[in-house]
């Protein structure tokens, strides 16, 4: 029926643009145009109104409409033109959609509300930099992204999320990152930091969705989504196979949305279908989502804390006095009598479902993903002048080869050599595809991998004299031979720095370590896998240079803590000390902007005070 609808609009928008000039083409053709004589204009000013006067006057208005109504439509397809131009080149998604605090402000931005609440969580509402997204864009790849508003995306696992939840749960992971950011506080000596508690990787389904938000292609073929304000009052009674999964989604959709600042969703669940829905669970675990668990008497309506609003109710099992009962498909799309158009719901299985919670708590995933091995990861000595490519990983994601930059036909191929150099040691192909595709099926997954890895091979080894990237038993390994990689430096200048003894040599190692950080890692992309060892990384360039300003003169250690802040504008600490400095030194005009300064920077979320 769409393609009929557009078919009707097109031919009607045609006839109505192209009809009248054909028709005064058609008409001029069996009635030349003549200019009219003095006499024939001295009969009109006689007698003006006659039948040929007034069907000119009637065609005359005609033509100033049909001429005002052309601009309006030429206005409208040169801003829509103008607006798609910005649109590709800019690509405004989301990024993740940008997942720390330099990459993740356009996620954070789409259609997200304000953040603010009267309870004190661990959050940020949204970030500067520009989006990882608009670089690579040129690529011939499978993989290249879509610049229209996808409805939903499809989880490897089984479920949908709509794309505003998946919007919030890609806000709500920078908010995490960003609050880490905020609060570290540089020790007293060096450290590796990559077994920070803080800094593991995020759970598989937030990996998932902030990827998809990026990298998902989609259609608009598919029923409106449930937003939450569309939830209704009363007994909401699910039905049908895709009821459980529905009625998870409704929770972690009320979850996130009062967690991203929304208006309070009073959302209740019978505590007999809470350990059906979520077994292990209790009612304290959603209370701080104002998440209710009830036995109270269905058939009269629940009040909410406020009063204001009666609460949605989720009921599983059959329930006549249930105001609203909805059929859910197994895809998730709702039908009922009360529903203009069917509804498509979040769904989710038990394991999502706790994910999702636990970041709109804010809680460190119980069972983090494993970072980077956290031994030593000392780079060969090999000059990296000796390998024919080298791949610039801190301050961007670029590779040269003899010296001229190589332009990645594929945007994964350039992922992959950076992962791996990420992960010198190697990685399974399980772990590697996980990290590039984990939100793709299992099944797709294998066919774009090889395709990836013949294309990079193929490509790339002409320019290297080997393949770029090398296969012990079941890891893959990125063969240092013919790549080297900045990132491999700067790990011996931090290991360096680590293990020396003497503070001498503690402190030109540090040195060293800045002066090899040319910016956070793989600066410009916003892939998900990044930010733990991103952070890292920034972090232990803050300690090269509060451990130098703990041990030189005050003008000097405030030039380090200075330059610290262009390392991260959104450490507190850094500021507090710079300003303790300028103090010190009779600057209070200088204190006071620069905390000034500070507190400009994005706000810490919901329980953030303007």
């Amino acid at each position: 029926m769409r393609w009929m609808n557009r078919l009707a609009t097109t031919t009607i928008l045609l006839a109505v643009i192209a009809g009248p000039p054909l028709l005064a083409a058609v008409w001029l053709q069996h009635h030349p145009w003549q200019t009219p004589t003095r006499t024939q204009i001295q009969t009109w000013t006689e007698q003006p109104l006659t039948a040929a006067t007034i069907i000119a006057g009637c065609v005359t208005a005609a033509g100033l409409g049909w001429l005002a109504l052309v601009a309006y439509l030429a206005h409208r397809a040169a801003a829509d033109l103008r607006r798609r131009v910005r649109h590709t080149r800019l690509l405004a998604l989301p990024t993740p959609a940008q997942m720390t605090a330099s990459s993740m402000a356009g996620v954070a931005a789409l259609t997200l509300p304000a953040v603010t609440a009267d309870h004190p969580v661990p959050a940020v509402a949204a970030t500067s930099t520009p989006s990882p997204t608009s670089e690579g864009t040129t690529l011939t790849d499978a993989d290249e992204l879509s610049n229209a508003q996808p409805a939903g995306f499809a989880l490897p696992g089984g479920g949908w999320i709509p794309y505003r939840t998946a919007a919030a749960v890609a806000a709500l992971s920078a908010a995490t990152w960003l609050y880490h950011r905020r609060h570290y506080r540089p020790g007293p000596e060096l450290r590796d930091h990559r077994n920070d508690t803080d800094l593991q990787p995020q759970t598989s389904t937030v990996h998932t969705i902030t990827t998809a938000l990026t990298e998902t292609r989609h259609t608009d073929d598919q029923p409106t989504s449930l937003l939450p304000e569309q939830l209704p009052g009363g007994i909401l009674q699910l039905s049908g196979p895709g009821a459980r999964a529905a009625a998870r989604g409704i929770l972690v959709t009320a979850a996130l949305h009062t967690a991203t600042g929304g208006d309070h969703l009073a959302v209740a669940v019978r505590t007999d279908d809470l350990k059906i829905l979520l077994p292990g669970h209790s009612v304290a675990d959603l209370a701080s989502l104002r998440i209710r668990a009830t036995d109270a008497p269905l058939p009269t309506p629940v009040a909410s804390d406020s009063g204001a609003a009666a609460v949605t109710v989720i009921r599983l099992d059959e329930d006549p006095t249930a105001a609203h009962h909805w059929y859910v498909a197994a895809d998730g799309t709702a039908t009922s009598r009360d529903l203009t158009e069917p509804l498509r719901i979040c769904c989710l299985d038990s394991q999502a479902t706790t994910d999702l919670l636990n970041l709109a708590q804010h809680r460190l995933p119980a069972n983090p993903q494993p970072g980077p091995d956290p031994g030593p990861a000392v780079a060969s000595t090999r000059d990296q002048a000796s390998t024919a490519g080298q791949l610039t990983l801190l301050g961007g994601c670029d590779l040269t080869a003899a010296g001229r930059p190589v332009h990645m036909r594929r945007t994964a191929g350039l992922q992959i050599l950076a992962y791996l150099a990420v992960h010198p040691d190697g990685v399974t192909r399980t772990r590697l595809t996980q990290a590039i595709w984990p939100h793709l099926p299992a099944s797709t997954i294998s066919q774009r991998f090889h395709t990836t890895l013949a294309d990079l091979r193929k490509q790339l080894r002409p320019l290297l004299g080997d393949d770029p990237i090398a296969r012990h038993d079941d890891r893959y390994l990125l063969n240092t031979r013919v790549i080297s990689a900045d990132l491999q430096r700067w790990r011996t200048a931090e290991h360096t720095a680590i293990q020396a003894l003497d503070p001498a040599a503690r402190l030109d190692a540090c040195r060293g370590l800045i002066n090899l950080y040319g910016g956070e890692l793989a600066a410009g992309w916003s892939w998900s896998w990044l930010i733990p060892v991103r952070e890292q990384i920034r972090r232990s360039v803050i300690d090269a240079h509060t451990l130098l300003a703990r041990h030189t003169t005050p003008g000097e250690a405030l030039t380090l803590l200075q330059h610290a802040i262009t390392v991260d504008p959104d450490n507190e600490s850094l500021y507090r000390d710079a300003a303790d400095l300028l103090l010190a030194a009779g600057d209070r005009a200088g204190a006071a902007y620069l905390m000034e300064r500070f507190r400009h920077q994005p706000a810490e979320g919901p329980g953030a005070r303007s």
